[in-house]
């Protein structure tokens, strides 16, 4: 029993220091180390945006087709996630219709909607890959 009791102070002790060693700031006046190209001290500007996908009718084809409007997000990213990505604003129905309407004028349905990783220790915002919502059916019972 005693034992269990030394090793837990023991550990509480070692959390202790490494908390308090963790908190020691850099001396003032040291260079800050400098994002990369793909990370943000904020989040991303598309959050505020409005959705960037939507429906326009096309008098030649007399019909509705999907419109896409360039993304708010830095030009970099489409070379890591592709030509077409979804504003975050953007809700799952909008995308779903949006693929719909490619699919049925016979075009590419593919898009990504970034997904982001906010580092609390960091401060800053990492893309992290790709969210496309899905629609499923089932004969399940709601």
């Amino acid at each position: 029993m005693n034992s269990i009791r030394g090793l837990a102070s023991a550990a509480i002790g070692g959390l202790v220091a490494a908390l308090v060693l963790s908190g020691c700031a850099a001396p003032t006046g040291s260079p800050s180390p400098t994002p990369s190209r793909q990370t943000t001290g904020t989040r991303p500007a598309d959050v505020l945006a409005p959705c960037n996908l939507g429906e326009k009718w096309d008098r030649a084809a007399i019909l509705e087709v999907a419109r896409y409007d360039a993304p708010a997000v830095d030009d970099s990213l489409l070379d890591d996630y592709g030509p077409t990505i979804a504003n975050n604003s953007c809700s799952d129905a909008a995308i779903i219709k949006w693929q719909e309407l490619r699919r049925e004028t016979g075009e590419s349905d593919e898009i990504c909607r970034i997904a982001w990783y906010d580092d609390p220790f960091m401060g800053l915002t990492y893309p992290i890959g790709c969210a496309v919502p899905v629609m499923v059916v089932t004969d399940a019972s709601r």
